[in-house]
């Protein structure tokens, strides 16, 4: 129960830092332009800076294992949501697939990770991001072009978030020294993550009704998203002989059962999909999740 309390905590700490972003949106403090602009920041900078400097730690041949498993749980949980979203909605119903099949692990996994199990947890995580870049950038744009040429594999290979990956996991088994000034800068830039990801998604809200909000559609896609793929990757988790490391295993679902990832707005707008409705499935699922990660994550310890 402790654990769900400190994850209570740090939503209300996330749901504050929101409402500052819905404010400097709808004060126009903070543009269209601006907001795409801190995008760019989030995804090209500091996420790569938080991943990176997760690995900065002793190598282990304990720590080396857990993270191939926890690797290969998030690949599970990624197969799994994937094919659950195309057995719902196929290639016809693009943006509802795309929203559920892909969670928000770099945004909010990664803070909530963080908070509730520690820098370890940040460890665990960052292979569910980089395998959430890899799997939307490959089968996400399969989904919303219809097309297999639009796969990019330069792109996929450009791409910060993997560079910071595979940098991040040759300094952790080679124990390359990194300089003392190199490291608390990597420090002060990945302590941006939370407050400029949760401000990004105030600005996502600001311009969302309630009303408009609670699209039928949407409501449906959101509820696969939060409870049925995480209640179908929870089942499989358990089923698992993975009861030695709990807090490796609990970083990786707690990944998998973020709301819909922001990026899906990106591939809209890219891709000529509707974008305000994955604006919508982005917010609605952001907002429901308050309720549904704390009472998966009590689930999760009851059963894992």
């Amino acid at each position: 129960m402790g654990l769900v309390i400190i994850l209570l905590k740090q939503i209300a700490v996330m749901a504050m830092l929101v409402t500052v972003g819905i404010f400097l949106r709808r004060k126009s403090y903070l543009t269209l332009q601006g907001t795409k602009d801190l995008g760019n920041l989030l995804l090209r900078v500091i996420i790569p800076c938080v991943i990176l400097k997760s690995y900065l730690i002793e190598y282990t041949p304990e720590r080396l294992a857990a993270l191939g498993v926890s690797t290969l749980l998030a690949l599970i949980g990624f197969l799994l949501a994937m094919a659950l979203s195309y057995i719902l909605y196929g290639k016809q119903r693009r943006i509802e697939n795309f929203s559920a099949a892909f969670c928000n692990a770099g945004f909010i996994g990664i803070p909530l990770a963080q908070a509730v199990i520690g820098d370890e947890g940040v460890f665990y995580v960052a292979s569910t991001v980089a395998l959430l870049n890899l799997f939307q950038w490959t089968y996400g744009v399969y989904i919303m072009t219809d097309r297999q040429e639009a796969i990019s594999g330069k792109a996929i290979a450009k791409n910060p978030v993997l560079i910071a990956l595979v940098c991040g996991i040759v300094l952790f088994v080679l124990q390359i020294p990194i300089p003392e000034i190199l490291v608390n800068t990597l420090g002060y830039i990945a302590n941006m993550n939370t407050p400029v990801a949760m401000i990004l998604m105030g600005t996502y809200l600001a311009n969302l009704t309630p009303k408009r909000m609670l699209d039928r559609r949407a409501v449906s896609c959101v509820l696969m998203r939060l409870v049925a793929i995480p209640t179908a990757i929870l089942l499989v988790f358990w089923l698992l002989p993975i009861r030695d490391d709990v807090g490796m295993v609990l970083a990786v679902y707690l990944a998998a059962i973020t709301p819909v990832g922001a990026n899906i707005c990106v591939f809209a707008q890219q891709y000529d999909c509707d974008y305000e409705f994955s604006v919508i499935t982005v917010c609605l699922s952001t907002v429901l999740s308050v309720v549904t990660i704390p009472t998966l994550v009590y689930l999760a310890q009851i059963f894992l």
